[in-house]
């Protein structure tokens, strides 16, 4: 997000800045585009450029790189805002936000953050950027800063040692190293998506492409203005179409537009029409703010969402842009830029050593403070119980999202160990909340029940999730293995649920899980599908902590609008064959008007989406009470 200084000043470079921030900043508030995440790669390839540019020209110059020198000028430019932002943010959640883990988890990631480690701890910490549960975290965004952070202290020494070669020598080396990065992205994509998308090394390449443009000759270019035309028309694609490749193949867009713009500013003094727009007075200011407006942005949405059960409204989230806009301006007048002008000049051991040892204070005086206003919940409390409402056995009987399936299938899954099985379920995470209602079925018949379940995983054979490759593949392998114990054993009774309205809108996957029924139906003495339950999308502890249950309810027709497909696919399914039957959950879940999210004193979920145990044995008293 930094930019550099010591370099000819171009402000095409501050209007590209402009079209990134602006990107990420709509599709963080909610306006579109929908990929606008991408202008953080965007950020990379400039900050590869510029910061190459000035590593190359201090070593052209002066014939070495001054380390000390080069940290202190990121030093000035990167920890002054952040410090304030950090604080600022910290103190908010410690007003704001719930004491029971809330305030505690920004602590440590604003303690991570200061010791640029943020994009290694939200990796640990978060079922990945894109998870709903991530919008509630003030400093997420920060992982961006973790990534250039890491780059920063290795960049000058890959410089350093390129500088040594003949010009196509280090530009081949630096070309290398970015394919190295890319090939590396990709492997890891299928291998651990959530580390591709945050860890340094698979996002080198990015930075990288801008360093190859920093190495190439500035002569002039009669195609220019071509280039920033053809980039800019890859850049808006990439932000308006999200790609599922991501950030391997589906970076490179965004990164490919940016480098074309950057290559067309770095050989051309004046590219096109297109130039003359990015070097406009409102681009501009927005470029030279644009690293505090990176800042600011997202604590202001992340708390307000955090701390109201409610969506923001339109009005909330353009009020919340128009005050980042604000706050990026005084920090940039008035953090950033006295910062800036600070004697180049001046002991710059010294200021690393004081912003190292400040990073380090600040840093334990977050985990302190995190641990001074964390409170354990009362565990006795509803909003505590509904919180724990899942089986028991859910860490050991489920499979994630990228595990392996060296076990299968995996011990702890049988209702009553030492019984024959005749009861099973199958299915994603929606299957394993609903395992009670399989266990009661099994204890009516006297036997055992056991559960096949896969987070986003959904019962049917050969059909691709949308899903990193390795996800998709695994899923595909554990549908045909749990497909192959059913066809050999001897069930009387299996149950079939997902989270359907994943796969409304797809044809193909109705066709998939037809066939797999069809499949099924000679073999299983009855077949059960359990039809679609609200999202609520908001936690229900949330919601009973804060005693807004209205807010958190479920207008009844918005949920039978969202039902209508999946329940007209599965009846139609149902109706095909005599020992199928489809079973709508409506009834149970919602009332004439709304879906709350309690009945009878319990809550009818454990998270925003997946029904509470309670519900589940609730819900198998009266189905079987029925039979």
């Amino acid at each position: 997000m930094a930019g550099s200084a010591g370099i000819e000043y171009r402000p095409e470079i501050d209007g590209l800045r402009a079209i990134a921030v602006l990107a990420v900043v709509f599709y963080h508030a909610g306006f579109g585009p929908d990929a606008g995440f991408v202008g953080v790669d965007v950020f990379f390839v400039i900050s590869g450029y510029l910061i190459t540019s000035l590593l190359f020209r201090e070593s052209t110059v002066t014939g070495r790189i001054d380390l000390m020198a080069f940290y202190a000028r990121r030093i000035r430019r990167i920890f002054p805002a952040l410090v304030v932002v950090i604080f600022c943010t910290v103190v908010a959640s410690m007003i704001l936000l719930s004491p029971f883990g809330q305030k505690r988890e920004v602590a440590s990631s604003a303690a991570a953050s200061l010791m640029f480690v943020g994009n290694l701890f939200f990796q640990s910490k978060t079922g990945g950027y894109f998870d709903p549960s991530a919008n509630l975290l003030p400093l997420l965004h920060l992982w961006s800063l973790g990534v250039e952070e890491q780059f920063y202290a290795l960049w000058p020494l890959v410089i350093g040692a390129a500088c040594r070669l003949q010009a196509r020598s280090r530009i081949a080396v630096i070309a290398s190293l970015a394919l190295l990065s890319f090939l590396f992205s990709e492997v890891l994509i299928n291998a651990a998506p959530n580390a591709a998308f945050y860890q340094m090394p698979p996002r080198i390449w990015e930075l990288a492409l801008g360093a190859v443009i920093a190495l190439l000759p500035s002569g002039l270019n009669r195609y220019g203005r071509a280039e920033v035309i053809a980039g800019a028309g890859i850049i808006l694609l990439a932000i308006t179409t999200p790609l599922r490749h991501f950030p391997g193949f589906g970076a490179l867009p965004a990164v490919l537009g940016a480098a074309l713009v950057i290559h067309a500013v770095h050989v051309s003094p004046a590219p096109g029409f297109l130039g003359t727009w990015l070097r406009s007075r409102p681009m501009v200011f927005l470029g030279r703010v644009s690293y505090s407006l990176y800042l600011w942005h997202w604590p202001l949405l992340a708390l307000y969402r955090a701390s109201r059960i409610e969506s923001p409204t339109l009005l909330v989230r353009v009020s919340i842009v128009a005050l980042a806009t604000i706050l990026a301006w005084l920090s940039y007048q008035f953090v950033e830029r006295p910062w800036r002008r600070l004697d180049p000049n001046s002991n710059n051991i010294r200021l690393v050593t004081s912003a190292l040892l400040m990073s380090g204070s600040l840093a334990f005086l977050m985990l302190e403070v995190g641990t001074v206003y964390h409170r354990e919940p009362l565990a006795n409390t509803l909003a505590a119980r509904t919180a724990r409402d899942y089986p028991a056995n859910l860490d050991d009987c489920n499979y994630t999202n990228e595990e392996a399936l060296d076990v299968f299938p995996k011990p702890g899954c049988n209702s009553v160990p030492g019984k024959p099985v005749t009861v099973a379920i199958w299915g994603d995470s929606h299957a394993l909340a609903w395992q009670p209602l399989a266990w009661a079925i099994a204890e009516r018949k006297g036997v055992a029940a056991t559960s096949y379940t896969r987070y986003a995983c959904p019962p049917a054979l050969n059909f691709d999730i949308y899903k990193p490759p390795r996800e998709t593949s695994l899923c595909r392998d554990f549908n045909s293995m749990v497909f192959n114990r059913i066809m050999a054993g001897n069930l009387d009774t299996l149950i079939l649920t997902a989270l359907w309205l994943n796969e409304k809108d797809t044809h193909k996957f109705k066709e998939k899980f037809e066939a797999t029924v069809q499949r099924l139906v000679p073999r299983v003495h009855k077949i059960i599908l359990l039809g679609l339950t609200p999202y609520l999308g908001l936690h229900p502890s949330r919601c009973i902590e804060t005693g807004k249950l209205d807010a958190c309810a479920v207008p009844r027709s918005r949920f039978d609008a969202e039902n209508r497909v999946a329940r007209l696919y599965l009846e139609d399914i149902s109706r095909k064959y005599g020992n199928v039957e489809y079973v709508d959950l409506t009834e149970f879940f919602c009332g004439p008007d709304t879906c709350p999210v309690l009945k009878d004193g319990y809550s009818l979920y454990w998270d925003g989406q997946h029904v509470s145990s309670t519900a589940a044995r609730n819900f198998a008293a009266r189905y079987l009470g029925e039979k």
